[in-house]
């Protein structure tokens, strides 16, 4: 590992070890460069501002969420199934993390516009589709229901849960995966 990719790498680990600590507002710029034993200078070289570089450590902690998920939709398990193994591996990596993470996750999400890339847009949506296959596959969601229908009640599903604390959502996992099957199946 060359000199840039080590500086590169301090400032990644400093940042997640105080997303995991403290609320973003309380994170700054300064704070991270004295933890990482980098300049200001440096940092800025990396990453285009402090909620840039917020976003890419989030996202990258949520493309290993997104490799596991994969698995997990590739896997024998029937659509039900399949679901409820993604939203629980979801809940078991954010409560792997302090609950600043999953604050600061729920923040960012909500308050960044560009949080998600497109490259995460794509590979979320690939999800998704995937998931919609598996269920009109299996008869579970509803003849009526389009792949576009699937989609957009995801989106406004994700869109509703921007205005939710983590702690609420966490409450209320088993009441929106019943409400959202259910009414997938047409019943």
């Amino acid at each position: 590992m060359n000199q840039t990719e080590k500086k590169q790498n301090a400032v990644l680990k400093t940042t997640l070890q105080l997303i995991n600590e403290k609320a973003i507002s309380d994170i700054t710029v300064d704070e991270i460069a004295q933890l990482a034993e980098v300049s200001k200078v440096t940092l800025f070289k990396y990453f285009k501002n402090k909620n840039h570089l917020m976003n890419v450590v989030l996202i990258q902690a949520l493309q290993q969420m997104v490799q596991k998920i994969d698995a997990i939709i590739e896997s024998d398990l029937d659509f039900e199934s399949t679901y409820r193994a993604v939203v629980a591996l979801e809940r078991e990596q954010l409560y792997q993390y302090r609950p600043f993470f999953s604050e600061n996750l729920m923040f960012q999400y909500s308050k960044s516009p560009d949080f998600f890339d497109d490259e995460t847009l794509k590979s979320q949506s690939k999800i998704y589709e995937a998931l919609f296959h598996k269920g009109k596959s299996e008869g579970v969601i509803d003849a009526n229901f389009s792949k576009s229908d699937f989609m957009m009640l995801i989106t406004i599903f994700m869109e509703g849960m921007k205005k939710i604390s983590a702690e609420q959502l966490f409450e209320k996992t088993e009441t929106l995966t019943q409400f959202f099957l259910h009414g997938l199946s047409g019943s």
